[in-house]
């Protein structure tokens, strides 16, 4: 696991099971700056894990690929306007709901 604490970049979370390689890229919600709210920087954090992504099938076009945000609905939003790129990419969204739970999509 990447060290988000210390901005560590690179996959947030590796695992393996039978062979089958397994990488998240993982975001927070942003508390905002006095500068930038936390709505703005929220969008800044999505397009960064999408990027992820595509970078992450670049380096392996086998590995299952998934990014996690928390289930706020800037997130969401922002999920519903690159549905193509779920399919093309191959990857999942892991939305954390408030209670922990994981909703898999």
């Amino acid at each position: 696991m990447a060290s988000t604490a210390s901005h560590q970049t690179g996959i947030d979370i590796i695992a393996e099971k039978d062979g089958k390689k397994l990488w998240i890229s993982v975001k927070g919600y942003p508390q905002g700056t006095e500068r930038t709210n936390a709505s703005t920087q929220s969008r800044h954090w999505f397009k960064q894990a999408i990027f992820d992504i595509i970078e992450y099938r670049e380096r392996d076009k086998e590995a299952f690929l998934a990014v996690a945000f928390p289930d706020f609905p800037s997130y969401r939003n922002l999920a519903k306007k690159i549905t193509w790129l779920k399919s093309a990419a191959k990857f999942v969204y892991i939305w954390v709901k408030e209670d922990g739970s994981l909703v898999y999509e």
